[in-house]
């Protein structure tokens, strides 16, 4: 499946990224880093990246991630994830970012936790 990245803005000015498919090298990830860097340009930096239905990623697309994180954070925002798969979970505690990287069970809780600053 390819990867997909649909965007949309809560009311509290939140900005959710629903993710899908298979996050590998390619220019779909591209696009997407590429997205996340012209956003934090804009000060649109509080961002859930929702990933319940991502199905696998490389380390490449941990790599992104983690730039992403890095950006928005020195950009005065914050970048968390929700909803990863157990497939998912276990490559990230694999490559030792799970402790790098916020993350929560569901999007409302990501959601509550940027716009309370957690």
């Amino acid at each position: 499946m390819p990867f997909e990245t649909e965007r949309s803005t809560l009311d509290s000015g939140v900005l959710i990224l629903a993710l899908s498919g298979s996050m590998t090298m390619g220019n779909e990830l591209r696009r997407f880093e590429w997205m996340i860097e012209e956003l934090a340009k804009k000060s649109q930096n509080r961002i859930v990246v929702d990933m319940s239905n991502v199905s696998y990623l490389d380390s490449s697309a941990i790599g992104v991630l983690v730039v992403c994180y890095g950006l928005l954070k020195d950009s005065g925002g914050q970048l968390r994830l929700a909803g990863l798969t157990s497939r998912v979970a276990t490559v990230f505690k694999m490559c030792g970012v799970d402790g790098l990287l916020p993350t929560n069970q569901t999007r409302d809780e990501a959601v509550s936790a940027i716009t309370l600053g957690a």
